[in-house]
């Protein structure tokens, strides 16, 4: 899923079948049936972000794609002069802190695998989270900066904020990845949750208290407004 909020808006939906759907529960966004790239980011952006003004008022910028979330990014950010307020990202939470980790977004490969996800159909629940598809927390905190900054981790979801904007949220510093990574819930699929704290202590050296690891962030990115932003902690 890709979706820009606004207004205007546009969101990207690569199954078809998904389409009709999307177009129900989302009838204001402005929806491209088809898969997102670098390769096609810029021309889907002209139908509804084609002044320059409405690319630095973006409020929203979410990419759940399973796949390579990362160029995107850099693609929406970089060379298509985006930006959004907030970014909803969802991460590999298999790969932890400070490994930087982004699946490329290129043509070989979507020949060779015309499904490239972190799960895909009826595959085996314990090669979700293989480090083999998506983007690691590292990497969009570290390649992002110092534009952007963490602000919450869900689970999968990282939310970064323009920096500019953090003070207005009554941050005196972005979240701390490690910390982020540590205390919110590693979303590994086949183990429960208390395997899942046990694998997250092993991940991080011993070094975390595996009884917190169940606790979820709480995310902030509800309520934009052009005018500022207004958060819902619920």
């Amino acid at each position: 899923q890709f979706l820009l909020c606004g207004p205007p808006t546009l969101g990207g939906e690569a199954d078809p079948e998904l389409c009709p759907r999307h177009r129900q529960a989302l009838p204001w966004v402005s929806l491209a049936c088809e898969r997102v790239s670098t390769r096609n980011l810029g021309a889907l952006l002209r139908t509804s972000f084609s002044l320059a003004s409405s690319r630095a008022a973006l409020d929203v910028l979410k990419v759940d794609l399973d796949s390579f979330e990362g160029p995107i990014l850099e693609e929406a950010l970089f060379r298509q002069g985006l930006r959004p307020k907030l970014l909803l990202v969802e991460i590999n939470a298999g790969i932890p802190p400070p490994l930087q980790f982004a699946l490329l977004d290129s043509p070989q490969l979507q020949e060779a695998a015309k499904i490239v996800a972190i799960s895909v159909g009826g595959s085996s629940p314990m090669e979700v989270n293989m480090p083999a598809a998506g983007v690691s927390l590292s990497y969009l905190v570290q390649r992002f900066a110092p534009d952007y900054v963490l602000l919450e981790l869900g689970s999968p979801d990282a939310v970064l904020v323009r920096a500019d904007l953090l003070p207005r949220l009554g941050r005196d510093a972005p979240l701390d990845e490690f910390q982020a990574f540590a205390h919110s819930w590693l979303d590994l699929h086949g183990f429960s949750r208390g395997q899942g704290a046990s694998v997250r202590s092993e991940l991080l050296n011993g070094t975390i208290d595996a009884c917190h690891a169940g606790n979820e962030a709480v995310c902030l990115a509800e309520c934009l407004t052009s005018e500022g932003l207004a958060c819902d902690k619920n």
